[in-house]
């Protein structure tokens, strides 16, 4: 929980602005202090520096593996969920995603209600966890 407003912070890491923007808003919106960012040296830069209670990740963002990206982030905060978000509609990735620790993985285009009920659930915010379908 960030301090300064007592509002949950979210992290959003994705390489194409107008999906970057569509989920900053989103997400503020829900009630979370958001912080954008397009590379995934500025994700990780981010989750070693600010304490977030969710991360939605592009695994596909252009300037490195989204997978590495996840596991780096799950080995400096392990307990930080992290939601995946693809376009790649291969099993394949999503498999990877979840068995690197993924707290949940979201197909591109994502459905918004689904996206702000698996954050939610992520970050703990509003309701009871609810049973993972991971």
């Amino acid at each position: 929980m960030n301090l300064l407003t007592a509002h949950p912070a979210a992290l959003i890491v994705d390489d194409d602005p107008d999906i970057l923007t569509a989920l900053y808003d989103l997400i503020e919106y829900e009630g979370f202090h958001v912080t954008g960012v397009s590379t995934c040296r500025d994700a990780l830069t981010q989750a070693k520096t600010v304490e977030f209670a969710a991360v939605l990740l592009d695994i596909g963002v252009s300037d490195g593996d989204g997978v590495a990206v996840l596991e780096t982030i799950q080995a400096i905060a392990p307990s930080l969920p992290v939601i995946v978000l693809t376009a790649f509609t291969s099993q394949d990735y999503r498999t990877r995603s979840l068995s690197s620790g993924a707290f949940s993985c979201l197909t591109k285009p994502y459905n918004r209600d689904v996206l702000r009920a698996v954050l939610r659930r992520a970050a703990g915010v509003g309701h009871p966890p609810a049973p993972s379908d991971n």
